[in-house]
C-alpha cells in the first residue's frame, strides 16, 4: 500500500512537472454559444502568455484573440473533428504582447461532444516555412523575369508572385530618375476590387527626398504602422493607417528606386522576411542587369548590322574603291561600286600581294611604300585609260605599331577629261583674245591710213569692228566649233538688204566653216559690202550684187564669187588702198586662200577660194 501510494504521488509529481515546463499543453473545448476553454494546462502561460484562470473565467477569451482571419476556419475544422482520426489545426493568437504567434493544435472528438487535444506555439517552424514560400516565390518570380520577353509584364509578374507568398496587400516599384523626379511605374494588388493606380504616378519632391534619406541610412524601411510614425506629410498621405516594407533595388551600383509591400492595418514585419526581400529584390536588380545587358548586347548587334548594311549599301552603290593592306602588302579590303571600271569584283584581289598586282605601277606602290611607313599620302593614279584620285592612310595599332593602312579611290575619269578640255579651252580662248586684239590693233590702224577724217576713221572702223562682232556672235553659237556660210552673209550684209529692190542675191550650197576661218571671212564680206558702198553697186540707186558659193569634187574648197552690177561704171585704172590691203591679208595669211579681183567696166568681181580640209 505504501509502494502504491509511493508511485501514485510520483506519477503525480511528474505530470504535473511535464504539464508546467513543457512547450505541449493540453485543453479542453466545448460548444456552448461558441467553443469554450472548459480545461487547460499550467503551461498556457508559457505558450500563449496569459494564466489559465484568465481561459477559465472568461470563457470567449481565446476565441476573441484569434487572429479574424482564422477564426472562421477554427470554427468550421472544430465542427468537423471526429473521434476516430487526429485533426490538425494551426492559427495565430494574439498573446499577451499583443503580437500573433502561431499555435499548432491536434484533437480529436470524445463520446460527449467535447474536444481534447494538445497545442504548441509553432510560429519558428511557420517563420522558416513563410520564409522558404518566400524564398521559392522569389526565386519564380526572377525565372519569369529573365524568361519573359516583356520587361513590363515580367516586373507585374515578379511582384505578384512575391506579394501573394509574402501575404502583403500591395506591391509597387518606384524609380527614381536622374534628374530628381520618381515615379511609382508597376504596381500589383491582391484583390480586383482594390482601386489601382494609373500608372505611372509621380511622387512629390518631399516624398522622394525622404525614401532616398532613409534608403541610404537604414538600407530597408520597416514601418508597422504608419499612424505610429512621425512621417512627411507627402509620405504620411500616401501609405496612410499600412505597414510598410520597402528594399531599395541597386542597379549596376545605383540605387535605381525601391520596392516597398503594404498591409492594410499594422504588421511586425518579422527578420527573415526582411532579409529573404531583401535577397530577392537584389536578384531582381541583377535580373534586370540582364536584361539591360541583353538589351544592350541586342542593340550594339543591331547597329552592328545595320551599320553593315548601310556599309555593304555605301559601298555597292557608290563610285568609290574601299581597300585595306596589311604590314606585308597583303590586300585584306577591296570593296565598292568603282571596282567595275576596272572590270574587278569585291574582294577579288583580297589574299594577293599590291606589289604582284600592281607591278607595272611604280607610283601606286611608291605611294604604299610611304603610307606602310607611317606618311599618309595622296595623289592620281592612271590605270589604263582610268583616271583614279587615291587616298592612303597608314593603320597603327594601340602600341604604335604599323599594321597597314587603308585606302580610298575615287573614279574621276571624267572629270580628269574635263579638266584637260577646260585646260584646252583656257589655252584656246587665250589665244583667240590675243588674235582678236592684233586683228582690233591691225584693224585700227587700217582704217587711220585710208581715213580722209576724224569722222571717216570712225566710220570705218565701226563698220569693221561690227563685222568682228558678228563673227563672235556667230561662232559663239557653235561653242566656236564653226559657223555656216549663209549665217555669215545674212548676219554682215543685214544692213545692207533694205529698199523695195532686192540688192543682195545668195546662190549655192550652204557650207560650214570651220571656227577659224569664220571671223576673217566676217571681216571679208564686210570689206566687199562697205567698198559696193563706197564706189560699187551698191553706191547707185539700182545698183544689186550677186554671192554665189561653189564646192569642188572633193569638197575641199570653198570658193565665194562676189559680183556687183548695175553700179557706176568702173574706172580702167583702179587705185589699190587699205580695203585691197586687208583683204589680201585675211584671204592670204589668216585662211590660207586665194584671192582674185577683176574691176570690169560693168561692175567689180572679186574671187575668193578657201580650204576646208587643213582649216579644219
Amino acid at each position: 500500500m505504501y509502494c502504491r501510494d509511493v508511485v501514485e504521488s510520483s506519477n503525480r509529481s511528474s505530470s504535473d512537472f511535464a504539464l508546467s515546463t513543457l512547450s505541449t499543453g493540453i485543453y479542453c473545448l466545448q460548444l456552448q454559444d461558441d467553443w469554450e476553454i472548459l480545461e487547460v494546462s499550467k503551461n498556457v502561460s508559457s505558450i500563449l502568455g496569459f494564466p489559465s484562470e484568465t481561459f477559465l473565467n472568461e470563457p470567449t477569451f481565446w476565441i476573441d484573440r484569434v487572429h479574424p482571419t482564422d477564426i472562421d476556419a477554427i470554427r468550421a475544422a472544430l465542427r468537423s473533428t471526429k473521434s476516430t482520426t487526429e485533426k490538425r489545426i494551426s492559427y495565430r493568437f494574439r498573446d499577451s504582447k499583443e503580437q500573433y504567434r502561431w499555435i499548432g493544435m491536434r484533437c480529436r472528438r470524445t463520446e460527449d461532444d467535447t474536444i481534447v487535444g494538445t497545442f504548441s506555439d509553432i510560429t519558428r517552424d511557420r517563420i522558416f516555412e513563410y520564409g522558404d514560400r518566400i524564398h521559392f516565390a522569389g526565386r519564380n518570380s526572377l525565372r519569369a523575369l529573365l524568361d519573359s520577353n516583356d520587361l513590363t509584364a515580367s516586373i507585374n509578374s515578379f511582384l505578384g508572385l512575391l506579394g501573394n507568398a509574402m501575404v502583403v496587400d500591395r506591391a509597387r516599384l518606384v524609380r527614381f530618375r536622374t534628374d530628381g523626379q520618381a515615379f511609382i511605374t508597376h504596381e500589383w494588388v491582391r484583390n480586383s476590387n482594390d482601386i489601382k493606380l494609373e500608372l505611372p504616378v509621380q511622387i512629390p519632391p518631399e516624398a522622394v527626398d525622404w525614401w532616398k534619406t532613409e534608403l541610404h541610412k537604414l538600407g530597408v524601411i520597416s514601418i508597422q504602422n504608419a499612424n505610429k510614425v512621425e512621417l512627411p506629410a507627402a509620405v504620411q498621405q500616401a501609405i496612410e493607417a499600412c505597414a510598410v516594407m520597402a528594399v531599395p533595388a541597386e542597379i549596376n551600383g545605383e540605387t535605381e528606386g525601391f520596392i516597398y509591400f503594404e498591409t492594410a492595418g499594422e504588421r511586425l514585419w518579422l527578420p527573415i522576411e526582411i532579409e529573404e526581400a531583401k535577397h530577392v529584390i537584389d536578384g531582381y536588380s541583377r535580373s534586370v542587369e540582364r536584361r539591360i545587358d541583353d538589351r544592350k548586347q541586342i542593340a550594339e548587334e543591331f547597329q552592328l548590322r545595320r551599320s553593315e548594311e548601310r556599309y555593304r549599301m555605301l559601298t555597292e552603290h557608290s563610285p568609290v574603291i574601299l581597300f585595306g593592306i596589311g604590314s606585308d602588302g597583303i590586300f585584306t579590303l577591296s570593296e565598292g561600286l568603282g571596282l567595275e571600271s576596272m572590270g574587278a569584283g569585291a574582294g577579288d584581289v583580297v589574299g594577293k600581294s599590291v606589289y604582284q598586282v600592281y607591278r607595272n605601277y611604280p607610283d601606286i606602290l611608291e605611294q604604299v611604300n610611304s603610307a606602310l611607313a607611317g606618311v599618309e599620302s595622296h595623289g592620281l593614279t592612271h590605270i589604263g585609260e582610268k583616271c583614279f584620285e587615291v587616298w592612303f592612310t597608314p593603320v597603327s595599332d594601340d602600341d604604335g605599331a604599323m599594321v597597314g593602312l587603308s585606302g580610298v579611290a575615287i573614279d574621276i575619269t571624267l572629270r580628269n577629261k574635263l579638266e584637260q578640255q577646260q585646260a584646252i579651252m583656257m589655252s584656246e580662248l587665250d589665244h583667240r583674245v590675243k588674235n582678236n586684239i592684233a586683228a582690233v590693233m591691225s584693224l585700227v590702224g587700217l582704217s587711220k591710213q585710208g581715213a580722209d577724217s576724224i569722222d571717216d576713221f570712225a566710220k570705218t572702223l565701226d563698220g569693221r569692228l561690227h563685222a568682228l562682232a558678228v563673227a563672235h556672235s556667230t561662232l559663239a553659237k557653235s561653242h566656236w566649233s564653226g559657223a555656216w556660210m549663209r549665217d555669215i552673209l545674212q548676219l554682215t550684209l543685214q544692213p545692207y538688204m533694205t529698199g523695195s529692190v532686192e540688192r543682195m542675191r545668195i546662190e549655192g550650197p550652204d557650207v560650214e566653216l570651220p571656227g577659224i576661218l569664220a571671223r576673217p571671212m566676217c571681216m571679208v564680206i564686210h570689206e566687199l559690202a562697205t567698198n559696193a558702198v563706197k564706189y560699187g553697186s551698191l553706191s547707185a540707186t539700182g545698183g544689186t550684187v550677186l554671192i554665189t558659193i561653189s564646192l569642188d569634187t572633193l569638197q575641199e574648197f570653198v570658193t565665194v564669187c562676189w559680183k556687183e552690177s548695175g553700179g557706176p561704171i568702173v574706172a580702167t585704172e583702179i587705185k589699190t588702198g587699205t580695203g585691197t590691203s586687208l583683204l589680201e591679208g585675211l584671204v592670204d595669211h589668216e585662211m590660207h586662200g586665194e584671192i582674185s579681183s577683176n574691176f570690169h567696166r560693168d561692175g567689180f568681181v572679186c574671187q575668193i577660194r578657201v580650204p576646208l580640209i587643213a582649216n579644219k
